[in-house]
């Protein structure tokens, strides 16, 4: 009896403790496995999977793909053989409730089933009310009622297709359907915990206008801020994202008006209006689902494109860099703010969604771009995951290369998460318009640079990698198309050289030793009278095979 009370009181103590950053308590299923969820390790915020961080190597399915069983089933196998361990794959609000109040969770189950077939993890995409800003995927008895669930109207008058976020009624009815398909999730799921997040809806905002001009939508613009929004601008005066700063201190800083009063007679005015109301929604939503199952949600962002010139051409409303502070007041249920990136200047994008309070997660990316991206996400930005979009249609070599990049990434995943959480990790990304990178971690500066052409590899425009530094003198990394020098930054002999490099592979987490490398393989420049006077040594780490490899390099100083 003693015993059996002494264990009682120590389980329940570390059920108290463990906690998620949001200092929800995380109960246990009945395999002893928690329910996945967002925290604090070390110095960034991690995804805990059974217990432990975890790195997705996901990819996310074509809109679709999921609508089909026979289209589906064969997918699983081609995720597997790409090393990826997560699957993105859509839940159509329309493929659920056909009959309003009427259930059919068999799309579920079958994706469920398929997944845990492969050995894969989910990320489950809820397409509600909005998909890429239309309501194509809200059923049809929704759709066909455009008095009960109004739409969106634009300037001109005329209404769109698009079910407005001032809808009561939508919000009451997908309020239900979400909460319900959260309530089977936790019923079905609890012990294997194959779903690891989930996003709610998908690139929400108006396209064609910076606002809804609807009746109802156009009595709330003339209605006051809310306190909230007021109250956080000026709590938060000085930590307030840019461009919403300058909008508010542009009108005075004003403590209450109306949103024209606040936010001028403008486009601005009109985004942050609709940033407030669409984060209002989802977070109804969110708060729905979360209180059947709550894991970890996410909201995507349908990004500024280059050629954009004002809100209404991409999504206004959407979870922007611009308007975060208003998407942080407005749904605090969700737990990451998260990019779309097709845009090259991926670097900036990133840098832009990554903060303390917001990890990096990248649920759609450019497929084409194989995975060179994702060495710099998860060496410079700590992501928790990221994810190609549409990669079961893209060409086999693109495919492979994916296939061999996430397998580097796989084998070397606990040590990355390990490095994140020491924050003794960077990452590198080169190309023809930024062809160096400097990076100071350990003792000494580090300078890449995309390799020269040679007889080996040919000409490429892009190099990339990430690169752990686990103690001084030593440095793991994983690169492609790229040489690295070594400069002390540290006092002491004013030369770094290299005591060994080794070329190799991690298999189940432990490291294989290939070739060690000297001669030819570490010499980068001849010109040494040069190379001396910048403080180099004319030596370093040359990644110049067809595929990313992993160097395991010790460094030495000497003068």
């Amino acid at each position: 009896m003693h015993f059996s009370f002494v264990y009682f009181i120590l389980s329940f103590t570390f059920l108290v403790i463990h906690e998620s950053v949001s200092g929800q308590r995380e109960p246990l299923s009945n395999s002893g496995k928690y329910i996945p969820h967002i925290e604090k390790r070390g110095k960034v915020t991690q995804l805990i999977v059974d217990g432990k961080p975890f790195l997705i190597l996901g990819g996310e399915l074509r809109n679709s793909s999921s609508s089909s069983l026979d289209y589906l089933n064969p997918i699983w196998a081609n995720m597997v053989s790409m090393n990826m361990n997560t699957a993105l794959v859509a839940v159509p609000w329309d493929m659920i409730e056909l009959e309003e109040g009427k259930f059919n969770f068999n799309l579920v189950d079958n994706i469920l089933k398929g997944a845990r077939d492969h050995k894969l993890r989910l990320i489950l995409l809820w397409f509600g009310s909005w998909k890429n800003g239309f309501s194509h995927y809200a059923p049809q008895w929704v759709k066909e009622d455009y008095k009960r669930f109004p739409r969106i109207k634009l300037k001109n008058g005329k209404a769109t297709e698009t079910i407005s976020p001032f809808s009561k009624e939508c919000l009451k009815v997908e309020s239900h359907a979400f909460a319900s398909f959260m309530k089977h999730l936790a019923k079905v799921d609890t012990k294997d915990r194959t779903v690891i997040m989930i996003q709610v809806e998908n690139e929400v905002g108006v396209f064609g206008d910076s606002r809804d001009r609807s009746a109802i939508a156009d009595s709330a613009f003339n209605n006051s801020v809310p306190k909230e929004i007021i109250n956080y601008l000026k709590k938060n005066k000085h930590e307030l994202q840019p461009a919403l700063r300058t909008t508010w201190e542009s009108f005075g800083a004003k403590n209450s008006g109306r949103w024209e009063d606040v936010f001028g007679n403008g486009h601005a005015a009109e985004e942050i209006f609709m940033a407030w109301n669409y984060a209002q929604y989802v977070n109804a939503v969110s708060k729905a689902g979360k209180t059947e199952y709550p894991i970890p949600m996410f909201v995507n962002a349908w990004i500024m494109q280059r050629d954009d010139e004002k809100p209404g051409d991409y999504p206004s409303g959407g979870p922007q860099t611009h308007v975060h502070d208003i998407w942080r007041i407005g749904a605090p249920k969700i737990d990451i703010l998260t990019p779309d990136i097709y845009r090259l200047d991926f670097k900036n994008i990133m840098g832009m969604y990554h903060h303390s309070w917001n990890p990096l997660f990248i649920p759609e990316s450019r497929a084409s771009s194989g995975v060179s991206n994702a060495f710099y996400a998860f060496g410079q930005h700590d992501a928790i995951g990221y994810s190609p979009f549409g990669f079961e249609t893209v060409a086999d070599s693109i495919k492979e290369v994916i296939s061999k990049g996430y397998k580097m990434l796989s084998d070397m995943s606990p040590m990355i998460l390990e490095a994140q959480s020491k924050g003794v990790i960077a990452g590198v990304f080169l190309n023809k318009d930024d062809s160096v990178q400097t990076i100071n971690i350990g003792g000494y500066t580090l300078e890449s640079v995309v390799n020269r052409p040679s007889r080996i590899t040919g000409f490429s425009e892009i190099g990339y990698g990430l690169i752990i530094n686990p103690s001084y003198d030593k440095y793991i990394i994983a690169g492609f198309n790229m040489e690295v020098t070594f400069k002390p930054s540290t006092p002491g002999p004013a030369f770094a050289g290299l005591a060994s490099v080794w070329e190799g592979v991690y298999e189940n987490g432990h490291w294989k030793r290939g070739r060690k490398l000297n001669g030819d393989n570490v010499m980068i420049n001849y010109k040494i009278a040069q190379e001396v006077n910048k403080g180099k040594t004319g030596s370093g780490a040359k990644f110049e095979g067809k595929e990313p490899q992993i160097l395991n390099i010790t460094l030495y100083r000497f003068e």
